[in-house]
């Protein structure tokens, strides 16, 4: 009944999701698409034949709040390079046009071991890893992907680092872009007592599993919509404006599709203000984990000013 009435309020379902996808895709990008859902139609994705005398995969793995296809702009430069011999594009399980497991199978993280709820999971961080890492190496494993090549931006960097410390095998190359997670937490982190009111407030909105997409599926249609593309336009102002359109609706529609992968913000991630700064950190940090990524690997990782 909750979905249904989440539907009803946001004109929004399974199939008008994909659809939004496809004609974002079809439109902006030149190469043809084909599907590549795996794990039982678990895990949406989709693949871009490329040079057939090259053995290497690249595979685009996308951040917190997006989807496989904010990667438009990147898909017919990477094939036109000639390095790859197909490019793939995939959603995380719980986010995109990937299924979505019902909130007591997704990773929700209560305020302590005392919490309980209905939707309470009760998922660590390492739970909540391997909800994303498990489904992708089940991916490669059943279309047989070696000597591939993983770029993971943002939340999607983060996860990626993991997948590549769980399971190296299947890789050569590892790239993160604007990760998330890098630094140990400040060892002058305040305690939530010592925060000023207001990141107080947020601390518990955080805590209580309280994400951005919760707040527009409130709005409902109408002004979920308008939001969003306010929101994209601020963030990414060099778009044109037929990309705009495009990447808005899909946007919209990925964003108030069924809650699940948006808890990772909570389980993987938490806000940690000191006296001299604030930011996201991951519970896990990658900073002492990265030396145990496997030799064999090669990686390179990008910031800047202009990140997403």
């Amino acid at each position: 009944m909750a979905r249904v009435l989440r539907q009803w309020w946001t004109e929004s379902n399974r199939d008008m999701l994909v659809l939004s996808q496809d004609k974002l895709i079809k439109t902006l990008v030149a190469a043809p698409a084909s599907r590549f859902e795996a794990v039982g139609g678990t895990i949406n994705g989709i693949e871009f034949a490329g040079n057939p005398s090259s053995d290497e995969t690249l595979i685009l793995a996308h951040g917190f709040g997006s989807g496989l296809g904010f990667f438009f702009r990147n898909v017919d430069a990477l094939l036109d390079s000639n390095k790859y011999r197909r490019v793939v594009l995939f959603d995380w399980l719980g986010m995109g046009g990937s299924e979505r497991p019902s909130c007591r199978a997704a990773p929700v993280r209560g305020w302590s071991e005392f919490t309980t709820s209905f939707c309470n999971s009760r998922f660590n961080p390492a739970d909540a890893v391997r909800f994303f890492i498990d489904p992708l190496h089940a991916m490669l494993e059943e279309h047989d992907i070696d000597n591939a090549t993983l770029v993971g931006h943002s939340l999607g960097g983060y996860l990626s680092a993991r997948y590549a410390l769980q399971y190296p095998r299947r890789l050569s190359r590892l790239v993160l872009a604007s990760p998330v997670g890098f630094p140990e937490k400040p060892h002058d982190a305040l305690p939530q007592s010592k925060l000023p009111t207001g990141l107080r407030i947020v601390d518990a909105l955080w805590s209580s599993n309280v994400t951005p997409q919760q707040l527009v599926r409130l709005m409902g249609s109408t002004r979920g919509r308008h939001n969003v593309k306010r929101a994209l336009r601020g963030r990414i102002p060099h778009l044109q404006e037929s990309e705009v359109d495009l990447l808005a609706d899909y946007l919209y529609q990925i964003t108030v599709a069924d809650p699940s992968g948006e808890y990772a913000i909570n389980s993987l991630l938490e806000p940690v203000a000191s006296p001299n700064s604030m930011g996201v950190y991951a519970r896990e940090a990658l900073h002492s984990r990265m030396n145990d990524l496997d030799s064999s690997i090669s990686i390179k990782v990008l910031f800047g000013d202009t990140d997403w």
